[in-house]
């Protein structure tokens, strides 16, 4: 038997695909119906169905066959697509994905049979009656059975039922058994509906049968090629497993030794994660190997030349040590970029599940929102991606809750009633900027630092010197919010600051642009990679220390009688902004070494929405480095998000400068 579990990344990562591609096209399906959309939803459908089926994952494959029934039904009668129809696929969709999580965890499978019934009901038509059974293979047919899959061929079971309505059912089953031994090639066994074999009527002994064959074609190959016949009503095609026979005494004897241990490599297989693939270009990879090859010829120059700088004068190789070490630099620079191409996705991975989020939460809230969505095409690391799944998920929320103002109220304001939500990525010089814009009520500044005084976030004294976008940025602090009432969408005070702690790990900035009365920018920049940055190494005590470029706002020297103290803390005045300082060392308990230079070297480094200043004892320059992991073994380093090694062997620790500005 093909072992299925080889199999099972595969099949997680296109039902993925699928069950995104029904989400997507349910959206467009509600906002502009066609033929077309409807047949790629139930192309998706029956993918999975057969997929599922494959795998052995039957709650699946018996979910999404309703689902392909009720899309049939739709492509047949062709009724008015409502908001009840779609809201009915919805549910199925998002049982579907329940039952992915819990095949991929290893849970329990939940009981989707409410969501069946709705389907049902939907469609106003009685239950589908359940295919004939399958009979035991007799001694030959599992002699039949075992020569096929010892050749390779696998055994499927079709189960079909015709049409009421049929004329000369006896006459149709067996054109349709030549048909099936046609189109597989050989037929193992047939067996009719136990409950009409009794019956008065002979011809009606036919409607319903099943199908044991042996095929090297696909299960939906064959399903899709039966669906055709006109007389059919129903056809299903599924893997036939032969240990489920009562065959040959071999078996026999091991059958129940047999099952409990696959019993159990079933559940562990299922219980594990499935690891995460990327799909890659083959041209990229293609590139890839050339740049390998002609890094190997390179290698080999090298090496030659090392050889006759042995034999003769090594000043002699020198110039044609140096052109091929310039060459092989260019071709490693080349490679690496190559590389962190295969971890690049196109954003809209992300993007495309927003859509669905929005079209609830307007339902939910009784408002009018349409999202617009621009350069999903932009790539960033697929470990950002992910990341980046969640704030975005609380920004559309509250854009949604806080920011779009209900149909009146947009209607008394001159606005279109109808809220709309704008999400953009683009590429600006190594980051990615992800803006999400809407056209609601704004953030009212004057507002927010009153909240911010009555929760005890800020006090009397620091709401006296706050700036405008100072107050605005205190959405993000822990505990705020300004929501009236608590509701399921948000103001619960959890969801900004969640935001602003995730965008800080993935070593991203946010800013606010508002104005009260025409709506809110939230500007996300964010690196392309976490694997390979640029970083600023200084000297701190004697350690060489790396500080993320992207974090660095900026490089100054200043005179020790600018430093300033602001409510018992040092701090420096820049660009009109009172920036809190701190010695380095000091923050990371190394002691202080003796300096001989006038100026003190500052590093100003920003992380989300806050700044802080550096001091360090000299600035050595930049250069891109590859971070590597610290591992487990020195326990929680929040300072650290790993080390990395210089181009003179040394290890060089690198600073998380959101955990540094943060405390």
């Amino acid at each position: 038997m093909m072992e299925l579990s080889a199999y099972r990344d595969i099949f997680i990562e296109e039902l993925n695909d699928q069950l995104e591609r029904i989400d997507q096209s349910l959206i467009a399906l509600e906002n502009s119906p066609t033929p077309e959309l409807i047949q790629t939803i139930f192309r998706a459908a029956h993918t999975i169905k057969g997929s599922s089926s494959t795998m052995g994952f039957r709650e699946m494959s018996d979910l999404t066959h309703e689902v392909e029934y009720a899309l049939e039904w739709v492509r047949e009668k062709k009724p008015e697509i409502t908001a009840v129809l779609i809201d009915t696929l919805f549910r199925a969709l998002d049982a579907m994905k329940l039952l992915r999580s819990q095949y991929i965890s290893g849970e329990a499978f939940s009981d989707c049979r409410d969501v069946v019934a709705e389907i049902k009901a939907l469609l106003n038509k009685p239950e589908r009656q359940e295919p004939a059974p399958l009979q035991a293979l007799t001694a030959a047919g599992l002699l039949k059975a075992e020569e096929a899959a010892a050749a390779g061929q696998q055994l499927l079971a079709v189960s079909i039922t015709l049409k009421e309505d049929c004329l000369m059912k006896a006459a149709r089953h067996y054109i349709l058994l030549q048909r099936i031994e046609d189109l597989c090639g050989s037929i193992i066994a047939v067996t009719l509906s136990p409950a009409a074999a009794s019956g008065a009527d002979e011809d009606e002994r036919y409607g319903r049968f099943a199908v044991i064959t042996a095929t090297a074609k696909a299960p939906q190959l064959v399903q899709e090629l039966l669906r055709s016949d006109s007389d059919i009503q129903s056809v299903d095609v599924t893997l036939y497993q032969l240990e489920g026979t009562a065959g040959s005494a071999r078996e026999a004897a091991d059958s129940e030794a047999a099952k409990a241990p696959q019993t159990v490599t079933q559940s562990e297989e299922r219980g594990r994660a499935s690891h995460p693939t990327v799909r890659v270009n083959v041209e990229r990879l293609d590139h890839l190997m050339n740049l390998v090859g002609e890094l190997l010829i390179e290698q080999t120059s090298l090496a030659d030349l090392s050889a006759a700088g042995m034999r003769d004068d090594p000043a002699r190789v020198l110039p044609g040590i140096g052109s091929v070490s310039d060459h092989m630099g260019s071709l490693i620079k080349e490679l690496q970029e190559g590389v962190m191409k295969t971890r690049m996705l196109p954003i809209d991975q992300l993007f495309n599940r927003f859509p669905r989020l929005v079209r609830d939460l307007a339902q939910k809230l009784g408002k009018d929102i349409e999202l617009l969505i621009q350069g999903g095409e932009t790539e960033l690391d697929r470990m950002i991606i992910e990341e980046l799944s969640d704030p975005l998920i609380h920004l559309i929320r509250n854009s949604a809750d806080h920011g779009i103002e209900s149909p009146e109220v947009r209607a008394d304001l001159g606005k279109p009633v109808k809220g709309r939500i704008t999400l953009t990525s683009f590429h600006e010089e190594n980051h990615v900027v992800i803006r999400l814009e809407d056209d609601g009520k704004g953030i009212d500044a004057g507002r927010i630092k009153a909240s911010a005084l009555g929760k005890g976030i800020i006090t009397e004294e620091q709401a006296g010197y706050l700036t405008t976008q100072e107050a605005v940025h205190l959405i993000f602090e822990p505990g705020f919010s300004t929501a009236s009432e608590v509701s399921d969408v948000s103001g619960r005070g959890v969801g900004m600051d969640i935001v602003r702690s995730q965008i800080g790990r993935l070593n991203g900035i946010i800013d606010i642009e508002t104005e009260p009365g025409t709506g809110t920018v939230f500007i996300i920049r964010l690196p392309l990679t976490l694997a390979i940055i640029k970083g600023l190494l200084v000297s701190v005590s004697g350690r060489v220390l790396i500080l993320p470029m992207y974090n660095v706002a900026e490089i100054v020297r200043i005179a020790p009688e600018e430093i300033q103290t602001v409510q018992g803390a040092q701090t420096i005045l820049k660009h009109g902004r009172i920036v809190p300082l701190s010695w380095l060392g000091d923050k990371l308990h190394y002691p202080r070494v003796t300096r001989s230079s006038k100026t003190i070297p500052l590093v100003i480094v920003r992380s989300v929405d806050k700044i802080a200043a550096f001091a360090v004892d000299e600035i050595i320059g930049n250069q891109e480095v590859v971070i590597k992991s610290l591992g487990e073994s020195l326990g929680t380093m929040n300072h650290l998000s790993g080390a990395t090694i210089l181009g003179n062997g040394r290890v060089a620790l690198i600073l998380d400068a959101s955990y540094l500005v943060s405390h």
